[in-house]
Parts: C-alpha cells; sequence; structure tokens
C-alpha cells in the first residue's frame, strides 16, 4: 500500500511535467550513440548438468560490450566453467509484460530446461514509469511460467539498472527514474519475500564512470564483468544461504 503511495506521489508531480520529458527524451535519442547488441541469442556450453537461462533487456541482450565474448553471459560462463550450458536470450527496448513472449519465441527446443534462470529487466520499465502492481504481476505471471514450461527452480533478479546515475540522462529526469527506480525495487524485494525461488542481487558497487559505455547508459566490458562476478557467486551459493537483501 504504501508503495502505491508513493506512485501518486510521484504522478502528481510527474504528470506537470510530461511536455518537457517527450521534448528531453527526443533530443537524448538523437544525441546517444546507438551501440550493438551482441548477445540476443548466445548459447554457451553443451554441459547437461546446469543449465542455466539467462533473459531481459539490453543488458542481456549485450549492449556497450565491445564484442560477444564480453557480454554478461560469457562473464558468467567463464566464472563458473565448463560444467554449464547457458542459453541467452535479449532484446533491447524489452519490457517485463514481454518477458514470456521474448521466452517463447527464443526456445529453439521446447523440452529444454534449465534450473536457475536469471532475468535482467526493469529499466525500460522506469522510461516508462510501468505501474508498480503491474511491473510485479509481470514478473509473479513470468516466475510460473518458468517453472511450468521450463523446469526453474532458482530464480535470480539482479537489481534494476541505475537509471538515476546514467552520464546520458539529464538531471531532472534522472531524479523522477530514480524515483520510478525504488518504487520498482520494491516490487522486487516483495518478490522475493513471498517466493523462495527468487533471490534479489542488491549490487553493492559505487557505479563508477568505467562502468558505463560510450553512450552514458548501458553497460561498459568492466560493468558487464562486474554485473557478471556477482551473479556468478549467487548462482554458487547454496539456495538457502542466498541472502535476500
Amino acid at each position: 500500500m504504501r508503495n502505491r503511495l508513493y506512485y501518486f506521489l510521484e504522478l502528481v508531480f510527474l504528470i506537470p511535467l510530461f511536455p518537457l520529458f517527450y521534448f528531453e527524451g527526443k533530443k537524448l535519442r538523437r544525441k546517444v550513440r546507438r551501440l550493438k547488441p551482441y548477445s540476443e541469442y548466445q548459447q554457451l556450453g553443451n554441459s547437461d548438468k546446469s543449465k542455466i537461462l539467462i533473459i531481459g533487456e539490453s543488458t542481456a541482450a549485450g549492449v556497450g560490450a565491445s564484442s560477444s565474448d564480453k557480454t554478461i553471459a560469457s562473464g558468467v560462463f567463464k566464472e563458473l566453467g565448463n560444467s554449464t550450458a547457458i542459453l541467452n536470450i535479449g532484446k533491447n527496448g524489452l519490457l517485463a509484460a514481454r518477458l514470456h513472449s521474448l521466452l517463447i519465441h527464443g526456445l529453439d527446443d521446447e523440452n529444454w530446461k534449465a534450473e536457475t534462470a536469471i532475468i535482467l529487466i526493469g529499466a525500460n520499465d522506469c522510461f516508462k514509469f510501468t505501474p508498480p502492481g503491474k511491473f510485479y504481476k509481470n514478473l509473479s505471471d513470468f516466475k510460473t511460467t518458468l517453472q511450468a514450461e521450463i523446469g526453474t527452480k532458482q530464480i535470480i533478479l539482479p537489481a534494476i539498472p541505475p537509471v538515476n546515475l546514467f552520464p546520458s540522462i539529464p538531471p531532472v529526469l534522472r531524479f523522477f527514474l530514480g524515483w520510478h527506480r525504488k518504487i520498482l525495487m520494491a516490487e522486487i524485494q516483495k518478490l522475493a519475500n513471498t517466493y523462495d525461488s527468487i533471490s534479489l542481487i542488491d549490487f553493492k558497487m559505487d557505479f563508477p564512470k568505467t562502468f558505463f559505455a560510450d553512450d552514458g547508459i548501458h553497460p561498459s566490458d568492466s560493468g558487464y564483468e562486474m554485473m557478471a562476478k556477482e551473479i556468478s557467486d549467487t548462482i554458487q551459493k547454496p539456495h538457502n544461504e542466498v541472502i535476500k537483501k
């Protein structure tokens, strides 16, 4: 209830500024350098012992990386070793509401199973100011889909990218993006508190300039390496030892 109140207050302040944000957004799209995705569909390893699904928005798609060897999937694969097989499916601009559709289109084998799934999502829902209740429902429904369709037992939700720190975003827009990020992060925390199968990774880092790619929005090679290390550490912990922050 409190989170819904924060969202209502956000809208009260935000609605009068929508025209300003519309023009700022147009300027930003012209200004920001468009970077190539390197892992919209990436398969690594062929182990039957441990299969991992990585799915989500531009961070899953490898936007900002310098090559397919520097994506988050490649980083996790290097950390975990050859005993793991990873299927990575990413789509730049993806919203939580479209996760199920992306999964269906990305699976070549309907019998493919993954015990662990990593969902990289939330930045675009911040930019779209997705209502918190809708965001919660989208992720809760997708959890059910993963469990029913590919047999997932462990779901890892890394924190929403720090949209309030993106160097390319104007300060006033960063303020509201940060506000909405806190609202959506509270929904992820509620999911982690409700379902034992879900773990939240709240990245404990300062996000230095080197974390960001040339566009000032997406992670760089260094940023992906940092994220991959924390995700891999979480995967390797026994599930009952994962701290839900």
